[in-house]
């Protein structure tokens, strides 16, 4: 991350707090993925939705997100 991302999200509404609070999130979800993966820990059944079923499970409403960047 750089100063130009967090420069994009603020510019976006987000405040400092909340884009730390995002990063510290984000940087323990990848902290676990990668022990998981380094020990060899293979995802439970439902932790594996197909793409139409996790549109389904968490809306349609991509374009928001994608207006981000």
């Amino acid at each position: 991350m750089v100063k130009q991302d967090v420069d994009a999200l603020s510019s976006h509404g987000f405040t400092d707090e909340q884009i730390t609070i995002a990063v510290q999130i984000i940087a323990y979800f990848n902290y676990i993925n990668r022990i998981a993966e380094g020990l060899g820990v293979d995802p439970e059944d439902w932790m594996k939705p197909t793409a139409s079923e996790w549109r389904k499970r968490k809306g349609t409403d991509y374009q928001l997100i994608q207006n981000c960047w």
